[in-house]
């Protein structure tokens, strides 16, 4: 595990047979639209939930009062 004082000095960072690269596979220079340019939602999509959880809130409640009066 110990290395001698001599080897130590020569090395540089944990793997010296490593070389500095520069990624250039990815353009940065160029932007791109925001996500919520390109979301692809429809409009009506969603519009049911509220009727959904009415319906939902309305039987629990019918159920919770069956329950405590019965």
């Amino acid at each position: 595990m110990n290395e001698p004082a001599g080897r130590t000095e020569g090395r540089k960072g944990l793997n010296p047979e490593l070389k500095s690269e520069t990624n250039t596979s990815r353009d940065t220079e160029t932007s791109s639209r925001p996500p919520i340019d390109t979301a692809s939602v429809q409009r009506q999509e969603g519009r049911g939930w509220p009727i959904v959880w009415l319906v939902v809130t309305i039987l629990c409640i019918l159920i919770g009062i069956y329950l405590i009066v019965g």
